[in-house]
């Protein structure tokens, strides 16, 4: 499973799950995020199933910005960037970082 998640490290870093809230993201929405152009979409194009990925401040707007752009390319994957967005904004509201998890059960 992949997930993406509001994620607090500094409850992470005392053994706790950072984990404040969560969604998963479905198979085919990641694989289309990880083939985009890495050009024009170099954040979402370096996500994998192989590593944790992890983003705070300016990188979630600009991650924010490249799924609205993927989004618009492909409109299958429109509401799921629509969550995923919601799920960023809220992360940044409370000051917390956005993680891609491809190891969490659910």
């Amino acid at each position: 499973m992949y997930y993406v998640m509001v994620w607090d490290k500094d409850l992470a870093s005392t053994g706790r799950d950072g984990c404040l809230d969560k969604m998963e993201i479905p198979l085919n929405t990641a694989i289309f995020l990880f083939r985009l152009d890495a050009e024009q979409f170099p954040i979402l194009s370096s996500l994998s199933f192989d590593d944790y990925d992890m983003f705070s401040g300016l990188q979630i707007d600009f991650l924010m910005d490249e799924l609205l752009a993927a989004a618009s390319i492909n409109s299958l994957i429109s509401e799921m960037a629509k969550l995923m967005m919601s799920l960023m904004l809220k992360a940044k509201s409370l000051g917390k970082n956005v993680l891609f998890d491809p190891f969490r059960a659910g």
